[in-house]
């Protein structure tokens, strides 16, 4: 299951969990994004960043099958795990080094209802701050 999560103006506007491998939602969200993406007025980008999401253990087993494909590593008393981010983004204008993304949909496996929350937050922000730099710290 994958969750999959528009954004407009620094915004989830809306977002739903698909059942659908991760790989071949954003494939299909792509695609679809892409039959109406305008070339005249913005460049049409997907990116696969992780972002790194942390569990106190022990897990519950149904938690850990869920992760279990992700590598999960234990750290001291919590288990940390990267979890892929596709980053789609489709209405964009270029601003000296960075870019503002006014129009993005995200998509990410489905854990749970708080690590959704808990990565959206994080990919808001890091589309919000319009950099590399600033990406690169939230989505590890």
């Amino acid at each position: 299951m994958s969750v999959v999560a528009h954004i407009s103006k620094n915004s989830v506007v809306r977002r739903e969990v698909v059942n659908k491998d991760v790989v071949e939602a954003v494939k299909g969200v792509a695609a679809e994004l892409l039959k109406a993406w305008d070339p005249t007025t913005s460049d049409f980008i997907v990116l696969r960043d992780y972002y790194s999401v942390s569990y106190p253990a022990p897990l519950t087993r149904e938690l850990l099958e869920k992760i279990r494909r992700f590598s999960p590593k234990r750290v001291e008393n919590r288990v940390e795990v990267a979890l892929p981010v596709y980053e789609i983004i489709h209405g964009a204008q270029w601003s000296g080094e960075g870019i503002n993304v006014g129009e993005a949909v995200v998509v990410f496996p489905y854990v749970d209802d708080a690590t959704t929350d808990e990565v959206l937050r994080g990919v808001v922000e890091s589309l919000a701050g319009g950099g590399e730099e600033e990406a690169g710290e939230d989505l590890e």
